[in-house]
């Protein structure tokens, strides 16, 4: 008897596991997965590939891929982990026992994990700004630098006890070998370590929330009014000025939470997030033409100058995104020779670079050196 009952649960189970894709399948489009995923495609049948395990091999991985009901059992996988186990399931990301998240990269870079920039990398590269600023002020164009931190900085101790204890002797980062040449160079420059450092924000709201790897786009926010001030005081042109307050919001901001996008979870966590509420205090502006470049922490920052009418013509390139029309048009862009780089510089007045410390090394993702050595493909007369 009980022989048969153990039986008839292993037959009931089998058939629950066996049936579960066909049960699941109608969760695929609610739960589909973010983040960029290369997708077998099913493998053509020879004799050949079937001979080798090739056929096998990829048909296994298109299985796996296209399994009815898979988007959830990913999402209840990660969230298991990322709950009961406090880790993550991305690679690219780390936490602590707090479930405060950092970008692995920016632990690498902060902890030195990354060899620094070297005085002599650092005079180079300043060299390189150098050069290109005389480039753009010979065709009539100003130059600013927009320096932006990592959450490192201000959450060193909330990194991994694991990635504290394994750093290597710490020596200039970054961020110092760059600012131990930028201010005798003659450049002009927003530095927003050192804005976050002398100013204070509505203590409600923090630096970085657990959830994100970015400064909270409140602070962001602030950061870009302050940025707008600046820009006015040093270019001459008149622009708009706003304030900005926090609210409280019952969905986060993007991206604020952004762990849940990127850890794929079942629910996301939950903090008291706030939304920026933006004044315009003084709309008046000559609505000067200008050209961005940089990463994801100018988005919540400089984004509130072109949504705000600070400008005319504008071009907003962060990473491989390039948007213009008030960010109402958007491409893809990998390769700056693609572009057409020349209608886009042309009647440019003011070009904005950001810098943000974890990405000094690489800064301007290449756009500097391409100027410098492709200048008639901006448009501009070497």
């Amino acid at each position: 008897m009980k022989t048969r009952i153990r039986y008839l649960c292993f037959l009931v189970c089998s058939a629950v596991l066996l049936a579960a894709p066909l049960l699941l399948w109608r969760t695929d489009s609610a739960m589909a997965l973010s983040g960029v995923t290369v997708m077998a495609e099913l493998p053509p049948v020879t004799v050949s590939s079937l001979m080798s395990g090739e056929f096998q091999s990829v048909f296994s991985e298109y299985i796996e891929q296209n399994m009815p009901g898979r988007p959830l059992m990913v999402r209840i996988r990660n969230q298991l982990a990322f709950s009961l186990f406090e880790s993550t399931p991305n690679s690219n990301y780390r936490m602590n026992r707090h479930q405060n998240i950092f970008s692995a990269g920016n632990i690498d870079s902060y902890l030195q994990y990354r060899e620094p920039v070297t005085e002599a990398e650092t005079e180079e590269l300043v060299g390189n700004l150098k050069r290109l600023n005389a480039l753009l002020e010979a065709n009539g164009r100003q130059m600013y630098l927009f320096i932006t931190p990592c959450k490192a900085r201000y959450y060193a101790e909330d990194i991994p006890w694991v990635s504290r204890v394994m750093a290597p002797e710490q020596k200039p980062g970054n961020y110092e070998q760059l600012m131990a040449q930028l201010p005798e160079s003659g450049l002009a420059y927003f530095d927003a370590v050192a804005y976050i450092d002398t100013h204070s924000f509505d203590p409600r709201v923090p630096l970085f929330y657990n959830t994100s790897y970015h400064w909270s786009v409140y602070v962001g926010n602030c950061v870009g009014a302050a940025f707008g001030d600046y820009l006015e005081e040093k270019s001459g042109f008149n622009l708009p000025e706003i304030e900005v307050s926090a609210q409280p919001c019952e969905e986060p901001v993007f991206p604020d939470a952004d762990v849940g996008a990127v850890f794929n979870l079942l629910s996301d966590p939950k903090e008291t997030y706030y939304a920026p509420v933006i004044t315009v205090t003084d709309p008046g502006t000559d609505a000067p033409d200008v050209f961005f470049r940089g990463g994801s922490f100018m988005g919540q920052s400089l984004v509130a100058m072109i949504t705000n009418g600070y400008f005319g013509k504008d071009v907003y390139m962060e990473n491989a995104q390039l948007f213009t029309d008030r960010l109402g048009h958007l491409e893809e862009v990998h390769d700056y020779g693609e572009m057409d780089l020349a209608a886009l510089m042309d009647g440019i007045d003011i070009v904005v670079i950001e810098i943000n410390e974890a990405s000094i090394p690489s800064m301007g993702f290449g756009f500097i050196e391409y100027l410098l050595e492709n200048p008639q493909a901006a448009g501009l007369t070497p």
